[in-house]
């Protein structure tokens, strides 16, 4: 084992010199006396009340969707497109006029009014005011209390603003690039970058980029994101109160800690006339955590300024009222002049309009669906919106502010279903329970987060555990772990979570076959906020076999004969290796073609731990998928995928040079249905899987067949390939499955139903 403590000793060195050092804190806010002066007049337009805008007339458009991220895809939840005209006025009541509004949830049942409104609030578009009042804050939009800090209140969430009274307590300052802008006039408008990093990071408190005009200190354009993530729990004063109290005892631990990450704000202004900076476009990226389940959402607005009225038009003559005869009539109640209104609105775009709940709608719910305003989905680039290149633009901006000092965090533990990870069922362990831990800390590497958890089987009475030290930034997570726990052959079955844990202990059905390891590892991969749409792991470990040691479960109580299969052999060795995974999918919208790729190589060289010879191995897998609509209702899905092993070197100069659990398994939901998990296994694979799906009023049924084989190559004969086919039903676009499935092949095959996550319809 002596290799394997110097790659455990490698791995740490390598950790803690890697690239992305933490700039150290300065004294002083400014860089430079640019940077303050900059600052100082941007902070003096923040604090003066711009009551120059008498009125305006803008249309506004808004984008939202919302998804769950799973291993396979991102899956879309909800996604909303509406549109509406909003008639600001700073001396009266805003009106505003609904023109276009499509919200749908994918597969929801009919008659829910999820997926089109029927009038009233159905109608009102998710996002922030539609109103923009130029006399308000223009970074965070009301998004959070903010402002000085003595006017906040500390028993609420608050965020410090960057521009605020107080800023210079919270915030370093430098400035950054140049940006040139040319009018239609062939002026030119510059704004100088202002950065902003926080001295420490927090929940309340902002890292970004400021463009401002340096003349004015006008906000031109702004990227922005909070400088650590929030744990709703610890760090929302009400909801810590909540969980003081016990009120989330019973929450099971793989939906903890609940977390908000606020990924990317873009803010982009315009001058209109000359004369003032209004909002052009808007954009919010953001995700929630609560344990395994993950929900990336996003906010799009685009601004169009249709008119403007300033103090100083009204001085020249200029500026007419946005309703004719309005202020020539007397009315005798508000509602006769609210009908007035609307019939004018219906003149300007030939539809009949009335109002609910004080804003103008059409009579025609259905033209909304139509309406010429209507902007595209989210994923669609459209003009008027922040482009892909855009964001990506602000998003490298961002990646290249140095980090701030976070503060460190207590020691926080949890057992049982109080901490993910810390029970499981199984027939190795039967019962596995334990306590875990997370903390975190300083260091001139920047924030480290440790994990810790340790385990105890009761069948096997074999003690586990693991200890993690990971390093997030905006561009990777880099972890160091050390281990002894169980290790699964096939880890797409995820059978240590808690769905196989479910149906080892109730129906006596337990789908994964393992094996002991114990080392250590370093991985790299995105950044918490990102799918893991690709990762690179060095591993160091000692492997052993591990056998069946009980047959309790629930289903046995009723069925006697009920038995766990036994456990895959394993054989025992010291194993040093690089696993790489990718894993791209292309396409959003649940209604168009997607497609995704898999990729998964392994290289490893490994001992016996009975003294034989050292050899080498390596394996690759590659999967393509895609999912194709046919009609309104009708779906296809298909994947292929092919496997094979290399052997470099053969121990003593005979037998294979590839591990038992290194072979690829066949067998189970994942694989091939209508088989039990594990039926063959080999050092090549193929397989295919063909489903159709017809979407119904509370999700889709589908029929299926999968083939697949596992062997060499070189003997491949096609009686040796296993067929099955069945029937399932699909619920949230393929999130949950349930199928029926038989085995038409050999005596292996079986009529077997299986519930799980993750399909590809």
């Amino acid at each position: 084992m002596s290799r394997a403590r110097v790659f455990i000793a490698g791995a740490i060195v390598w950790f803690v010199c890697a690239p992305g050092l933490q700039a150290q804190d300065a004294q002083g806010a400014f860089a430079d006396p640019e940077a303050e002066r900059l600052f100082r007049v941007a902070h003096e337009a923040w604090r003066s009340v711009d009551a120059s805008v008498v009125r305006y007339t803008a249309l506004v458009r808004r984008r939202f969707v919302a998804s769950l991220r799973t291993p396979l895809r991102d899956r879309t939840l909800y996604h909303q497109e509406a549109a509406s005209r909003v008639f600001w006025d700073r001396d009266r009541d805003q009106i505003t006029q609904i023109l276009a509004s499509s919200q749908e949830v994918p597969e929801a049942p009919e008659g829910t009014g999820i997926v089109l409104g029927g009038g009233g609030s159905n109608f009102e578009p998710i996002g922030f005011g539609d109103a923009f009042d130029p006399g308000g804050d223009r970074l965070i939009f009301g998004a959070a209390p903010s402002g000085d800090v003595d006017e906040v209140d500390h028993d609420e969430f608050f965020v410090y603003h960057p521009l605020g009274s107080f800023a210079e307590e919270a915030y370093r300052y430098e400035v950054g690039d140049t940006l040139t802008l040319t009018l239609p006039d062939a002026r030119e408008i510059r704004a100088v970058e202002l950065t902003v990093v926080p001295r420490i990071a927090s929940p309340n408190h902002l890292t970004g980029t400021l463009w401002i005009e340096p003349e004015s200190g006008a906000l031109v354009r702004a990227a922005y994101r909070l400088s650590e993530s929030i744990d709703i729990v610890r760090d929302i004063p009400d909801v810590a109160e909540e969980d003081a109290e016990g009120d989330f005892d019973l929450v099971p631990g793989f939906l903890k800690p609940w977390i908000f990450d606020m990924t990317l704000v873009t803010v982009d202004y315009a001058l209109w006339n000359f004369d003032v900076w209004l909002p052009r476009a808007m954009r919010v990226d953001g995700e929630v955590r609560a344990g395994v389940l993950r929900v990336p959402a996003s906010i799009d607005i685009a601004y169009r300024m249709e008119s403007v009225v300033t103090d100083r038009d009204l001085q020249e003559g200029r500026g007419a009222a946005p309703f004719e005869g309005l202020e020539d009539r007397v009315f005798e109640s508000r509602e006769e002049a609210l009908a007035f209104i609307a019939e004018q609105l219906g003149e300007d775009e030939g539809v009949e309009f009335e109002v609910v709940d004080d804003k103008f709608v059409p009579v025609d719910r259905d033209w909304l669906q139509q309406s010429p305003h209507l902007p595209p989905p989210i994923w669609d680039d459209a003009p008027g919106f922040l482009s892909e290149d855009d964001l990506n633009e602000f998003a490298a901006r961002l990646r290249d502010l140095p980090r701030a000092p976070v503060r460190s965090l207590p020691f926080r533990v949890g057992w049982g279903l109080g901490h993910p990870g810390t029970l499981r069922y199984n027939r190795i362990e039967a019962l596995a329970a334990g306590v875990g831990g997370d903390a975190r800390f300083s260091s001139f590497l920047g924030p480290i987060d440790l994990h810790a958890i340790a385990l105890f089987g009761i069948a096997d009475a074999e003690p586990k555990g693991s200890v993690t030290l990971e390093r997030s930034t905006l561009s990777r997570t880099i972890a160091v772990s050390g281990y002894r726990d169980l290790r699964a052959i096939e880890p797409r079955l995820r059978p240590l979570g808690p769905g196989n844990s479910f149906n080892a202990l109730l129906r006596g059905r337990d789908d994964g076959d393992y094996y002991m390891a114990a080392g250590g590892d370093l991985t790299i991969g995105p950044p918490p906020s990102s799918r893991e749409s690709w990762e690179v792991r060095l591993y160091g470990e000692h492997q052993t076999s591990v056998k069946t040691e009980t047959d309790v479960s629930l289903r046995r109580a009723f069925d006697s004969d009920r038995e766990f299969r036994a456990n895959a052999p394993a054989t025992e060795l010291d194993e040093f290796g690089v696993e790489v995974g990718i894993r791209p999918w292309w396409g959003e919208d649940p209604d168009r073609t997607q497609v995704g790729v898999e990729f998964y190589g392994q290289a490893a060289t490994w001992q016996p731990t009975d003294g034989g010879e050292w050899a080498s191995y390596a394996r690759t897998r590659a999967t393509v998928r895609t999912r194709v609509p046919i009609t309104d209702r009708w779906r296809v899905g298909f994947e292929v995928e092919g496997g094979t092993s290399f052997e470099f070197d053969e121990p003593g100069g005979g037998g294979g040079a590839l591990p038992a659990q290194r072979s690829w398994l066949l067998g189970g939901p994942v694989t091939l249905r209508g088989y039990e998990a594990n039926v063959a296994r080999g050092e090549d694979l193929g397989r295919s899987r063909l489903e159709f799906a017809r979407g119904t009023r509370f999700g889709s049924v589908t029929l299926f067949g999968d083939a697949g084989w596992v062997g060499r190559w070189q003997t491949f004969e096609s009686d040796d390939v296993l067929y099955g086919v069945g029937v399932g039903a699909s619920f949230l676009d393929g999130l949950v499955r349930l199928d029926l499935a038989r085995g038409l092949t050999g005596p292996a095959g079986e009529t077997r139903l299986d519930l799980y996550v993750d399909g590809i319809l």
